[in-house]
């Protein structure tokens, strides 16, 4: 074999090999977490009245659920995993109080579906564990939860999760808050950043209206504690001790700008680290949350049973709204303009009726079907789109029962 051969062979095994390489870094990235979870600073403590009952709340507000994750740290029954599930108790306590409906989820009883099922228009999602990566340090991808048996990407949230629009989340781990336990060197500003507006990005996607994320034990607890006392998002993060108006760095989030974003540090093992952020509404408070405006209709169907030649019947239907928030609907029925129904006006604001007449006058017996669609002129009203079902029977002869009455 000639020179020129030997050259050629040896290129072509070298294109191979590189083609390999670049097949082994093209696989799915591999989900990791840091050796420990974060660690608060020891010289701080929080606030002595941590051990207070929680009081009731007293805000009207809708029924509220929440779903509450526990991931195993040192194992399922590890002594750092029983210390994250015994101050995920003190949030659980306090949204109990406050007549929230609690799912808990803790180590190893935390299966990925059955957490989906249960977060479904679920209000808050709480998790306490591991943050993930995905690829290597010191900038690696970050999101998701380790529970027992998997590690959910922030696809799967996307994908898997239904919370209620404007949804509360709030989350212990790496990476969630900015510092990680296995960065070898402190991060700047602009790490921290990217990672929090990464951890938070899928729950903003899905339509959350709050994240908050903070190293200390009792940080959820107080968090609930304020917002169920009338606190707007802001206030709530200002008044936890952690929060320092001097470090904290307040931003736009990059990703949705609607929304801001906010980091505080503190100063300790000889580094400064990003333990305490907030993103999202800062100025809505639970009720402005939750009490999301709805369409009601009153009454949602209509039906009315006659003889031939009786007159006909008119009902009234009012078109309300939950709040004191106003808006406009149209209504249209289907089949398109039947003989024997009519609904005037067709178009209103909420506040308003319309009135159904349903006439049998010359209809043969038999069950004359319609639909009455209302629709609100925003897609942001809550049940914007509803149909009242109208039926008209007309028979041959009506029976009526009379009851006895009684009197004394």
């Amino acid at each position: 074999m000639g020179r020129r051969s030997w050259l050629s062979t040896i290129l072509i095994l070298l294109a191979c090999s590189l083609l390999m390489a670049a097949g082994v870094q093209a696989g799915p990235p591999m989900p990791r977490t840091p050796p420990a979870p974060p660690v608060a600073p020891p010289e701080l403590a929080p606030a002595a009245d941590g051990a207070a009952p929680p009081a009731p709340s007293t805000l009207d507000l809708p029924p509220l659920k929440a779903v509450l994750i526990v991931g195993p740290i040192d194992g399922d029954y590890g002594t750092w995993t029983t210390q994250e599930k015994q101050n995920m108790e003190l949030a659980a306590v306090e949204l109990e109080a406050s007549g929230v409906t609690v799912h808990r989820f803790y180590a190893p009883n935390n299966d990925w579906g059955q957490i989906a099922a249960a977060a479904e228009e679920a209000h808050f999602l709480f998790y306490r564990g591991h943050g993930v990566y995905w690829s290597p340090m010191p900038y690696p991808t970050v999101g998701g939860f380790a529970l027992s048996s998997t590690f959910v990407s922030s696809d799967m949230i996307r994908t898997d999760l239904h919370l209620a629009p404007n949804a509360i989340v709030m989350l212990y781990g790496c990476f969630t808050a900015g510092s990680s336990s296995n960065d070898e060197t402190p991060i700047d500003s602009a790490e921290a950043q990217r990672r929090v507006a990464q951890y938070s990005d899928p729950f903003f996607d899905i339509g959350a209206g709050g994240y908050y994320a903070d190293w200390f034990g009792d940080a959820f607890q107080k968090y609930v504690r304020y917002l169920f006392q009338g606190a707007t998002q802001q206030q709530a993060y200002e008044s936890y001790f952690d929060f320092n108006s001097t470090t904290v760095e307040r931003y736009v989030h990059p990703d949705h700008p609607g929304l801001a974003m906010w980091l505080d540090n503190d100063f300790w093992d000889g580094r400064w680290q990003y333990n305490n952020a907030f993103a999202g509404l800062p100025g809505e408070t639970l009720a402005g949350l939750f009490n999301l405006t709805a369409m009601k209709l009153s009454p949602s169907s209509i039906g009315y049973m006659a003889q031939p030649g009786y007159l006909p019947r008119t009902i009234m239907v009012g078109v309300d709204s939950s709040t004191d928030e106003t808006f406009t609907w149209t209504a249209t029925i289907s089949p398109a303009s039947p003989s024997w129904l009519e609904v005037t006006p067709l178009s209103g604001s909420s506040g308003g009726q319309m009135a159904v007449t349903l006439d049998p006058d010359g209809l043969s017996y038999g069950a004359y079907q319609a639909n009455i669609r209302v629709a609100a002129g925003s897609a942001e009203i809550e049940d914007h789109d509803q149909t009242i079902a109208v039926t008209l029977y007309v028979v041959d002869e009506i029976l009526l029962t009379y009851l006895p009455l009684v009197s004394r």
